[in-house]
């Protein structure tokens, strides 16, 4: 028998299934970056109204002994867009064997919402660096203001991204940036000179960044707290969101108290500066407030915001569905 007959006595039909790059991934969010945005604020005001329905299962971080790193499981269920299944299978790459100088590698599945067959799937560093950065600026605009003056901790990949859309959806014209790799800082000016050239990067140390801003982006890995109750004191928005692993820190116990303490999913209690403080005693969920509950709210936030995101799954499902609408 021929392998065609054999396919159709066995009943194996198909499943068609398109495959996204990093680089494609990229180009598209780079062409809809302020779409996006708002597409991401208006999911998240519905998600708060109740309009939408989110099912985010925990996400599983699995490790291997011996070796540094982790891969994670996370999950999602949604009716945005029409509805959307997906999950993401992303690994942390801190050993650097055989993919060089990239930290997330790994998968995001779209799952066809009646049959559950993967349909799409979509290289997860761009999407994962993205939406990382997204998610941050949308807490940010909640107490944007144009006299803002802003600092930048991390010129990576979520650090690029940050400056794009900060310059792009918020018009923000300079900001004041510093990391600690000096070729980093090098390939994040090239990107900027090419995608934003209006954009004004002003490189300093860590000390004066911190200084000279009032509103702060954190996307390093650090594996000591660089903010304190000090040296933040002047701040009234702080964004960390490099610290997504429990040997990474970005903030200091001593922050709690003087910060209104936001956070895309209670889920990132789970990792990083939150677990270490909730393990201590002290910080609850109760403490903690979700950005989809207060973002459509008239609310007058009385103290300086922190927000903390160690990634959410309703972000990669949305994102990814995103990126697969414009092919």
């Amino acid at each position: 028998m021929h392998s065609q007959e054999i396919k159709q006595l066995l009943r194996l039909q198909d499943e068609p299934c398109i495959s996204v790059s990093d680089i494609e991934a990229h180009d598209i969010l780079m062409a809809n970056s302020t779409e996006f945005m708002d597409e991401l604020k208006k999911s998240y005001i519905d998600w708060g109204d109740g309009k939408k329905w989110v099912k985010v299962p925990k996400k599983k971080i699995i490790y291997t002994p011996n070796l540094k790193g982790d891969f994670r499981v996370m999950p999602c269920i949604t009716d945005f867009s029409g509805g959307i299944k997906a999950v993401k299978v992303i690994g942390t790459n801190e050993e650097n064997k055989s993919i060089k100088d990239k930290i997330s590698v790994g998968k995001m599945l779209l799952i066809d919402w009646y049959d559950n067959y993967v349909y799409a799937t979509i290289d997860a560093c761009v999407l994962s660096s993205f939406r990382t950065a997204a998610i941050s600026l949308l807490s940010y605009s909640l107490v944007y203001e144009k006299n803002d003056s802003i600092g930048l901790l991390g010129l990576g990949r979520i650090g690029f991204y940050t400056a794009i859309i900060l310059h792009r959806w918020l018009g923000i014209k300079q900001i004041n940036c510093y990391d600690s790799n000096s070729i980093i800082s090098k390939k994040f000016e090239k990107l900027l000179s090419f995608y934003a050239p209006e954009l004004s990067i002003n490189i300093l140390d860590s000390e004066n960044t911190i200084a000279k801003s009032t509103a702060l982006f954190l996307a390093t890995d650090s594996e000591t707290s660089i903010l304190n109750s000090e040296n933040s004191s002047h701040l009234k928005f702080v964004s960390s969101v490099g610290a997504d692993a429990n040997n990474l820190s970005e903030l200091d116990e001593t922050m709690i108290d003087n910060f209104e303490i936001i956070t895309d999913s209670i889920q990132s209690i789970l990792l990083g500066d939150m677990h270490k403080w909730c393990e201590n005693g002290l910080l609850s969920e109760e403490n903690v407030t979700e950005l989809k509950d207060i973002i459509n709210l008239n609310v007058s936030i009385e103290k300086s915001i922190l927000f903390i995101s160690t990634g959410i799954a309703v972000q990669d499902a949305l994102i990814g569905q995103f990126i697969v609408n414009k092919l």
